[in-house]
């Protein structure tokens, strides 16, 4: 049997019936996790790893030459603590050296990187060093710090599921960071044994989800709630280390039930959790994180387009508490949604309690009834900060109360509004656009919007000169009149070249510094549409592995009816691939359609619900334009990596 620090060999083998099934083109997760399940050899397992990462080899092959990394010494002195073997102390040293100076970055004392690689040293250099490589940039979040933005959203899930067990942390001070880096940054190695590590690691990259390591740390806390509420006389550090060694006690037999539960947390969590942060959590790309207020976040915020999918997402359903004032209620809310005024808080306590409880039995009968779907409650507020105020209040008041599955729809009425902004009256119950306040808001937008579009040529040139002045204002007027025209010309024959019209025949937005732009979208264009004869299926996990796809987004595709199609987004270097998923055929969908980036012509995102995106596509007529709409969260990541791959206009 193939032990640690022992290489697979290289020379060419009869072909087993493992390799066999990794090398055919119908190979599935199922179908490698029913092989795994009938036992595997240590060399068989590497192979999987090795399919489950996407690696297929590499292309680096001088591990001979000596590499001197400036932090040489503190990576061999934590991997002498790690490992007494001194083949496995070589080969992490130099990979770690190597891919520290590939990277042009520093080694840090319990990053992590030593433990991820530990499990690898049965695989030849170059291949040990891609599967870390994709085990980082994959399945290891980032920003594993103290404070780091992994941590402050791990506490919102925990304060999801037990709100009690939260509390009692944030009470003693122990927040995730100070008990939960080490898992994180190692992928849960520790100071398990390696058998339990190999186990667990396969079960783990078989499940294809990197939060699971989130869902693990949930496991690991709720199994230990008792012992750690009965710490109330230890101290922050006491505790944190006590839960730290938690998962060092992982026997091999409790695997299957570890992930089995993890899998359980994950399907009664909402979607929100692992679609909205997960292109900023995972990857290589180098994009900011964009967390917002995550660590002063309430409870666990969702997105509203969530709510409006009761029966897609199982193990999810919502009973909505709208807690907007009964005027703004009546103008319009979701069907279903139980309204719950929080000024009754204040003006009516007698009544704001008999509202709360009557929530209470609406959620814990449908628990009681076994339909587990239905018991999470998500409260809505109007979306205007000053008046949801209250609204945060009332969500206090039920976590108080050590309620389980709160949240708060992100943005409130106002982003459900913007989101069902083509079928309103269908998709809100009693909505009355005279009274509804958002309604009234778009009203007045428009008709400024209107006024401002009525300026003629001359009071355009008015304004140009008028904020010119200050740079001329010691010639005469006459200079200043000219000098005002001329510009003002100037500026109308750039402008007429920098937007795409049915009469533009010159190549799209070239000229401009940038194709995206927040805005109000140009919705004269007709949408796309894709003929349901020609779809293409494919595999997602399987797409999404493939090394020319080098970045991918959960989103949601709007049609022209408002009709919302659940999608992934992937790009390659020059195409942008829109996958639709398919409701029946779970894991699959079909290429709505490819575009390059070259034909781009507009990116635009609404001012008041940035997430939805709007791209218009220059066709080969290069006259005519297309337009496709996507509900994207956290958009500006996803713009960015678009634009990082939009070539820049040749000067020819």
């Amino acid at each position: 049997m193939l032990e640690a620090g022992d290489e697979i060999p290289k020379e060419a083998h009869e072909q087993s019936e493992l390799e066999l099934l990794l090398g055919s083109t119908d190979c599935t997760v199922t179908r490698v996790t029913d092989f795994y399940d009938n036992g595997v050899t240590n060399k068989e397992r590497l192979l999987i790893w090795k399919w489950l990462l996407g690696v297929s080899g590499s292309n680096i092959t001088d591990w001979e030459t000596p590499i001197e990394h400036k932090d040489h010494d503190v990576i061999v002195r934590e991997v002498n603590t790690l490992t007494e073997s001194t083949v496995e102390r070589e080969k992490v040293t130099k990979i770690l050296e190597y891919y520290c100076t590939a990277r042009s970055t520093r080694y840090k004392a319990g990053c992590g990187w030593a433990e991820v690689l530990l499990p690898l040293t049965p695989l030849s250099h170059g291949d040990a060093y891609s599967c870390f490589y994709a085990l980082l940039s994959k399945f290891v979040p980032r920003n594993c710090k103290a404070d780091g933005k992994p941590f402050h959203l791990f506490r919102l899930l925990l304060l999801y599921h037990d709100p009690e067990l939260c509390a009692f942390l944030d009470t003693k001070k122990c927040f995730p960071d100070l008990y939960s880096q080490r898992w994180f940054r190692s992928l849960y190695v520790g100071k398990c044994e390696m058998e339990v590590v190999r186990e667990l690691w396969t079960r783990y990259l078989l499940t294809g989800d990197p939060f699971m390591a989130f869902y693990l740390a949930l496991v690991i806390l709720v199994n230990a709630r008792d012992m750690i509420l009965h710490m109330d006389t230890a101290n922050s550090a006491q505790i944190a280390e006590e839960v730290t060694s938690l998962p060092d006690k992982l026997a091999i037999e409790d695997i299957d039930d570890f992930i089995s539960l993890a899998k359980y947390y994950s399907d009664r969590t909402p979607i929100s959790f692992t679609r909205d942060y997960h292109g900023q959590l995972f990857g290589n790309a180098p994009i900011e994180l964009n967390f917002g207020a995550l660590s002063q976040a309430l409870c666990l915020p969702i997105s509203v387009s969530e709510l409006l999918h009761k029966t897609t997402y199982d193990g999810v359903n919502y009973l909505v508490v709208d807690c907007r004032p009964k005027c703004q209620y009546d103008a319009g809310h979701l069907p279903g949604a139980f309204h719950l005024d929080p000024n009754t808080m204040l003006t009516d306590p007698t009544l704001f309690t008999t509202t709360v409880a009557e929530v209470l039995v609406t959620q814990s009968k449908t628990f009681l009834e076994e339909d587990l779907s239905s018991n999470h409650l998500c409260f809505m507020g109007s979306g205007r900060e000053e008046e949801d105020q209250l609204l945060n209040m009332v969500a206090a008041h039920f976590l108080h109360r050590k309620t389980q599955f709160v949240s708060t729809a992100r943005n409130g009425y106002k982003a459900l509004h913007e989101l069902l902004d083509m079928d309103l009256d269908n998709g809100l119950e009693a909505h009355n656009r005279g009274e509804c306040l958002v309604c009234k808001e778009d009203a007045t937008s428009r008709v400024s919007d209107s006024e401002l579009s009525v300026a003629t040529t001359n009071s355009d040139n008015i304004n140009l000169m008028s904020r010119m002045t200050s740079a001329v204002k010691d010639a005469s007027d006459n200079v200043k009149t000219k000098l005002g025209s001329r510009i003002g010309s100037l500026w109308h024959e750039s402008n007429a070249e920098r937007h795409v019209t049915s009469n533009t025949k010159s190549k799209p937005y070239r000229g401009m510094e940038n194709v995206f732009s927040i805005g109000d979208e140009d919705d004269d264009d007709e949408e796309a549409t894709t003929s349901e004869t020609d779809r293409e299926i494919i595999k997602i996990r399987v797409w999404s592995e493939k090394p020319e796809i080098k970045s991918q987004f959960e989103c949601e595709e709007i049609s022209q009816d408002g009709k919302m199609f659940p999608s992934v987004l992937m790009l390659t270097t020059t195409y942008m691939y829109v996958v639709q998923k398919l409701a029946d055929k779970p894991g699959s969908g079909f290429i709505r359609y490819r575009r390059p980036y070259t034909t781009i012509a507009r990116i635009t995102a609404k001012k008041k619900h940035p997430d939805v995106i709007t791209m218009k596509f220059l066709e080969s007529d290069n006259q005519s334009l297309s337009t496709y709409r996507f509900l994207i969260p956290n958009s500006k990541t996803v713009t960015n990596a678009i634009m990082a791959f939009i070539p820049e206009e040749n000067d020819c």
